[in-house]
């Protein structure tokens, strides 16, 4: 059984001398407000590839603030399959979908080894009427899982599976660029079972539609780097739903 990480982990940092350069909810604070949430925050040991944050079902602790690596969450149904709800990077905040009712609705592991931090769910809501802003950062974290569930829901309802995949590349690109990293090299931390799961197509489809890629000099694939030589391919490749709609209307 996979281990789920440990709340009695020693801290191996602190806000303070932090080195983690992506963007995080303490540092999108005013400056008067960071050290008294900071307290707060522990930056919990690494964790191996394959090892959960935490596990659907389980109560919730706290929000996890992901520093270095990638995860995917995903949800067990009753007849036992796995559904791909999401990928998470560095700058990222997990555990929103247990606000509701205390409970993780989802489980999440690690595609790599990851860094990440923890800030317990009790004290945020302590916080929250002495640093408003933390509510603020915390509020903007969940519109954006909000509005990456809504363009899956969109890229699987509209979209082919050609599209799907670019949409899936480009959307991967434009998250890397934010974050300072390239937007046309990058590792896919996911395996391609994960994305045909994701994308709702076969692996098979998978498979196949990155060798189609590469034979149209849209990118490179040596097996989970990516180089993307036409992001105009991609486009067109990712608005081929769109276009073919609008010609037939």
């Amino acid at each position: 059984m996979d281990n789920v990480v440990s709340f009695n982990s020693p801290p191996q940092t602190s806000c303070a001398n932090c080195r983690c350069t992506t963007p995080c909810m303490v540092r999108a604070l005013p400056q008067e407000l960071r050290g008294e949430v900071a307290r707060h925050v522990t930056a919990r040991a690494p964790i191996a590839r394959g090892e959960h944050l935490f596990r659907q079902g389980e109560p919730m602790n706290a929000f996890y603030m992901l520093r270095a690596g990638s995860v995917k969450s995903y949800l067990d149904s009753e007849d036992g399959c796995e559904q791909v709800a999401a990928f998470h990077f560095p700058g990222d905040i997990l555990a929103f979908d247990a606000m509701a009712e205390r409970r993780h609705m989802s489980s999440a592991i690690a595609l790599e080894t990851i860094a990440f931090c923890t800030i317990p769910h009790d004290r945020v809501m302590a916080l929250i009427t002495s640093a408003p802003g933390l509510w603020s950062a915390l509020m903007r974290g969940a519109a954006g899982h909000i509005v990456d569930a809504e363009q899956h829901a969109l890229l699987l309802g509209q979209k082919s599976a050609p599209a799907r995949l670019a949409s899936f590349l480009l959307a991967l690109s434009h998250r890397f660029a934010a974050r300072g990293c390239s937007a046309t090299e990058f590792n896919l931390s996911m395996s391609r079972q994960d994305i045909a799961n994701y994308l709702a197509v076969a692996v098979e489809t998978i498979s196949r539609l990155f060798t189609d890629l590469q034979r149209k000099g849209a990118l490179t694939v040596d097996r989970r780097f990516i180089r993307i030589c036409s992001l105009q391919t991609l486009e067109d490749m990712a608005n081929e739903g769109q276009v073919a709609r609008v010609s037939h209307a």
